[in-house]
Order: C-alpha cells, then structure tokens, then sequence
C-alpha cells in the first residue's frame, strides 16, 4: 500500500470532517447574512476540494481530478470574495480581475488531458493562488480598523493568521520531481482555520489562547510521533507523517467539542432573554413562563396556603432580607431560620428559593443543581427574581 497517500487521504478527510462541522455550525445560527454566504461558500468549496482529491487520489477518475483542478481554482476567489465581506468593503478592481479571471481559466484548463497541461497547469494553478492569497492579505494588512468594530477586527486577523499559515502548507499540495514531500499539509492549515473560526463564537477565548493552543497540540503531535518512531524506527519521513495524521485527528476532535459548546449554549434558553421576551404587564404569566423555562422546569410557585405549615412570620422576615436563598446557607442561618429553610427546602425539594411577590406572599421553589456548573446562571436567577419583584410590585397578583 502507498503510505504518503493513506497519510494524504487521512489529512484531506479530516479537514473535510472539520469543514462539515464548521458548516453545520453555521448553518445552525444564520444563513441569511451576506457574511455568512459568503463564509459558506468558501468552505463549501474547500470540502468540494479535499473530497474531490480523495476520490481522484483512489479512483484516478478523469472527472475527479477535473473537479480537483476546478476547484482549486475557485479557492483564491472565494477568499478574495470573504475578505470583500469582513473588510465590508470592494477590492481593487485588479484583485478582482485576477481572482476571477484566473478562476474561469481554470474551469476550462481543468479538462484538459494531463499529457498536455501538466506540468505548467499545476505551476499557474501554485501561482495563482499565491499571488491571490498575497492580494487578499494586503487587503487585510491595509485595512482602515477605525470602521470596523473591535469584533470585525478580531474576525479580520484570525482568518489573515490562518492565511500566513496556509502559505507555507500550501506548497507541500504542490508534488515536484526534485522535492519528495513525505505529506500534503494544506488539510492542517484548513483545520486549523476551521478551529479559529469556530473560536469566534466563544467569546471568552482570546486569539492569543487559540494560538497558543494550537502551538500545545503541534508540540503534542511531534512527541507523540516521536515516540511512535523511536518505538518502531521509523525514517524521517515516516515521522513526520504520523505527526501529521496525529495533529489532524486532534484538531478534528478539538473542532468537534467546540462545535458541540456553541451548539449546547445556543439551545440553552437564557434566563435573560425570558426577561426580554415576556410580557412585564401580567405577573402571574411571567411567572407561569417562567416554570416552564428549560433551565430552571419544574419551579413551584408557593402562596401562603402551601406555607402554611411554616412559621409565616419567620419565613417573610427571611426573604425579607435575602430574597434568594440556597440549600447551601442554612449553615449561616440563625437556628430558627435554619430549620424553617431546611424544612421548606425538603418538603419541595428544592435547591433554591425566591421572593417573587410580598403581596401577597409568594416564593418559587426550584431544584438546580447545574448551577454549580454554569456561573451565570444564579447571577440571571437573581435578575429574573428582582424582575418578578417589580412585576409583582406594578402589577399585584390577587389570591
């Protein structure tokens, strides 16, 4: 068996795999900004590219090395067109001339018989996209950042950072006669810009930690194969191979797991847009909508005749003070105040407490335990309460 072309297959295939799930996480959000078409398309083009070049790789298909050529070529315009959307603004018209010229001229060079366009369509088609990607990247460089936005920006430099990494990787795509490349690295430039992208939507990470992140993996994947090599004495490029092939499995997977994070916090209703969804007229729907929210289902809504085995005056006294109590400050309680919450806490089992109302009395009992999990879920918690507060002093809801 080939093993330069199991290593290349195996990168392809994973980059494709990182470009489905960058697609679908796209998708998942917002496909009508022009932004985001844009965005898809480039993408949809790179997976079109590495299947394509798989199944030409395996079949040596004529209409599979066509649709390689092709879409390499598509590939400068794409990001030509992507960096027209982030910068929000047109590209020298000789920019366009270039990356759209070129792009036409390669659909018609793609079916021509290797015999008579290699080696020189390979060579146009190596300086196409490099001269392309240099235009694209002093669009970036030159950019005026005062019109746009710090977020703009931020999107701007982690697509011309995966660019500067995409250079160098693209020339091992290229094969030569005089430079045995032991693997084409352009499927790990394309996961990694899929991993920056994806980071895009986590706002706590900085640009800084994704770099630095990808410089930990590198590291990882070189002793990985290192040891692999040590163990089984394998040349040079045997190792760099296995590097290769572990990089791309771990940038796959980190893609993955950031795709599902993004994926789980979009489905997670926010306490906050329940705030900024209902209606603040009608207190008692607000807190009906409010038992049925995913984060906090199940809430019981308690008047005083479900408090009426507690001592009443002690318990208002309590919220009174501390409109949100948890099971967990029992401890800091008087020992009157610690019964009362204990038994109140028990008999619906509860994880937390809040005033909704003084008149009448009413309190939500919830069971939360995911709050430990998820920090701002409590702080929303005390939020919605002060709302259903003001709701409740505005509206009063009637026994």
């Amino acid at each position: 068996m080939n093993t330069p072309l199991v290593a290349d297959s195996f990168v392809s295939l994973a980059a494709l795999g990182g470009l489905l799930v960058l697609i679908g996480t796209i998708r998942s959000f917002d496909t009508e900004s022009p932004l985001n078409r844009r965005f898809l398309f480039g993408l949809q083009v790179l997976a079109a590219l590495m299947a394509s070049r798989v199944l030409a790789w395996w079949t040596d298909l004529f209409i599979f090395k066509a649709a390689t050529i092709i879409t390499a070529g598509l590939v400068p315009l794409s990001t030509v067109l992507l960096a027209e959307g982030l910068l929000r603004r047109h590209a020298p018209r000789t920019t366009k001339w270039i990356a759209a010229g070129g792009a036409a001229a390669f659909i018609a060079l793609a079916f021509l018989p290797a015999s008579i366009a290699e080696p020189w369509r390979v060579t146009l088609l190596f300086l196409y996209q490099l001269v392309t990607f240099a235009l694209a990247g002093h669009m970036t460089v030159t950019r005026d950042r005062a019109s746009l936005s710090k977020a703009e920006n931020q999107a701007v430099d982690r697509v011309a950072l995966s660019l500067l990494l995409i250079l160098p990787l693209l020339v091992t795509d290229f094969r030569s006669a005089y430079i045995d490349q032991p693997v084409r690295l352009g499927g790990v430039a394309i996961l990694f810009l899929c991993w920056l992208l994806i980071s895009l939507g986590q706002r706590a990470v900085m640009h800084r930690d994704t770099v630095v992140s990808f410089a930990i993996l590198l590291s990882v994947a070189l002793l990985a194969a290192l040891v692999i090599g040590f163990e089984n004495e394998l040349e040079p490029a045997a190792l760099v191979r296995a590097a290769s092939v572990i990089l791309s499995a771990a940038l796959l997977g980190v893609i993955w797991k950031d795709s599902l994070s993004l994926r789980t916090e979009q489905r997670r209703q926010s306490l906050i847009r329940h705030l900024a969804e209902d209606r603040i007229d009608d207190t008692l729907g607000f807190l009906k909508e409010l038992q049925n929210h995913p984060l906090v289902d199940g809430a019981l809504l308690l008047g005083e005749n479900e408090l009426s085995d507690l001592d009443l005056p002690v318990i208002k006294a309590l919220f009174a003070a501390r409109p949100l109590m948890r099971a967990a400050e029992t401890g800091s309680l008087s020992q009157v105040d610690a019964e009362q919450l204990a038994w109140l806490l028990e008999k619906y089992e509860a994880t937390h407490v809040m005033l909704v109302s003084n008149r009448p009395f009413r309190l939500i009992a919830l069971n939360m335990p995911s709050v430990t999990a998820t920090p701002g879920a409590e702080t929303e918690l005390k939020v919605v309460q002060r709302m259903a507060m003001l709701i409740s002093e505005r509206n009063p809801l009637h026994d």
